[in-house]
């Protein structure tokens, strides 16, 4: 009888609405995540690409100080969008090169803090330096930037709000 369905119709759409806006949400979530990933991916491929052309204006100053480590974090902040550096900011980066067969890094925590610890260290890829007419390697340089993301499809599910995308860059020296 039509007259005992006059729910159905309710509860029907009650349920349609919730997939559809779920669906939006998740939606959402993901091109944000993506833009800020693309984002990341951009400016860790320009501090790289920065710190391989360093030998052109520093001579054969190979290796990182703590100070130029200090000024790629301003400009990754100032690439990223932020008017303060890491300390304040939600992102992180670690600096890593091997210069002569010896690994060192500098690590620029997310707000101050947590380490930005990337998927695949420059200590695993020193096989990756090309070596020159004498045998000697180029210098290889690595750098992660990993950005404090809010989920809300995590928040809309009840779940974790936080979680931590990652971008590294790795080019030789000269």
């Amino acid at each position: 009888m039509k007259s005992k369905q006059g729910g159905v119709f309710t509860i029907e759409l009650a349920f349609v609405l919730l997939f559809t806006s779920a669906l939006l949400v998740f939606t959402g979530d993901i091109a944000f995540q993506l833009l800020s990933r693309v984002s990341l991916d951009r400016v860790s491929y320009s501090l790289v690409n920065v710190l391989k052309e360093r030998t052109r204006f520093y001579d054969d100053h190979l290796s990182m100080t703590s100070a130029e480590v200090d000024e790629l974090d301003t400009l990754a902040a100032r690439l990223l969008g932020y008017a303060q550096t890491s300390e304040t900011a939600p992102y992180g980066m670690r600096v890593e090169w091997m210069v002569d067969e010896r690994y060192s890094f500098f690590d620029r925590g997310i707000e101050g803090g947590a380490p930005c610890i990337p998927d695949d260290s420059l200590k695993n890829r020193a096989h990756l330096a090309p070596k020159t007419s004498s045998d000697k390697r180029f210098p290889l340089y690595q750098v992660t930037l990993c950005l404090k993301a809010d989920s809300w499809f995590n928040q809309f599910l009840g779940k974790g709000a936080q979680h931590y995308i990652h971008s590294s860059s790795v080019m030789p020296g000269r």
